[in-house]
C-alpha cells in the first residue's frame, strides 16, 4: 500500500523537472548558411543582382524576456553586375568574412523582428577573371534587418536585408556605390548552453 502512493507521488515531483530538462536552452552555438541575392546601389551606375551564398557560425545569447543578442561570424560570397556599353554584361564577384551582430525581439515563442549592425572584411575580388581586391575598400559597415522564426528543437531560419554604409571602392569620388544583400539562411543550435528564462 505504502508503494502504491509513493510512486504516483514521486511521478508528480519528477514529471516537472523532467519536462524543464528536456526543454532545450534558447542559448547556444550553432552553425548557418544559405542563398543571398548580391548587389551594389549608387545614385550614378545601375549595378544588377547576383547569385551568392552565406556560411558560418551564430550564437544566440538570451538577453531578456522575448530579447535575444546575436553575433555571428560568417563567410559571404557576394557581387554585383552592370551593362557594357556594348550590350556585354560585366561581374564582379567578392568573398568577405562578415560580423553582424543582431537584436532580435520575439513576438511570441518563435517569431522574431530582428535588427542590428555588421562589419566586413574583404578577402578576395574578382572580374572577368582579374583580381581586383586592391581596387576594393577592406573594410565595410552597414544596417542589418530581418524577420526569423526560432525554434525550440534548435532550428533557426531568417530573412535579412543588409544596406551598407560605405564606399564599395577604394579611389572614388563619383560613383560611390555601397553593398546591399537579401539572405535566407537555415541554422541550426547544435551545442546549448545552460538555459535561462523561458519566453512567456
Amino acid at each position: 500500500m505504502k508503494l502504491r502512493t509513493t510512486l504516483p507521488f514521486l511521478a508528480l515531483l519528477i514529471g516537472p523537472i523532467a519536462s524543464q530538462a528536456q526543454r532545450p536552452s534558447r542559448s547556444g552555438l550553432g552553425y548557418m548558411g544559405g542563398p543571398q541575392a548580391a548587389t551594389w546601389r549608387s545614385e550614378a551606375v545601375n549595378y544588377r543582382p547576383v547569385p551568392g551564398a552565406v556560411a558560418g557560425i551564430y550564437v544566440p545569447i538570451w538577453a531578456g524576456n522575448r530579447v535575444e543578442i546575436q553575433p555571428e561570424l560568417l563567410l559571404s560570397l557576394q557581387g554585383a553586375a552592370r551593362d557594357l556599353p556594348d550590350g556585354e554584361r560585366s561581374t564582379m564577384r567578392s568573398l568577405h568574412a562578415t560580423v553582424p551582430v543582431s537584436l532580435k525581439i520575439f513576438l511570441n515563442r518563435t517569431i522574431n523582428l530582428q535588427a542590428g549592425v555588421q562589419g566586413s572584411y574583404l578577402l578576395l575580388a574578382k572580374t572577368e577573371g582579374k583580381d581586383i581586391t586592391d581596387e576594393l575598400s577592406p573594410l565595410d559597415m552597414g544596417l542589418n534587418v530581418g524577420i526569423g522564426l526560432g525554434t525550440n528543437n534548435g532550428v533557426d531560419f531568417t530573412l535579412r536585408y543588409f544596406s551598407g554604409l560605405s564606399n564599395t571602392l577604394a579611389e572614388d569620388h563619383t560613383t560611390y556605390p555601397s553593398n546591399r544583400t537579401l539572405q535566407f539562411t537555415v541554422g541550426y543550435r547544435f551545442m546549448q548552453f545552460a538555459r535561462g528564462r523561458q519566453r512567456n
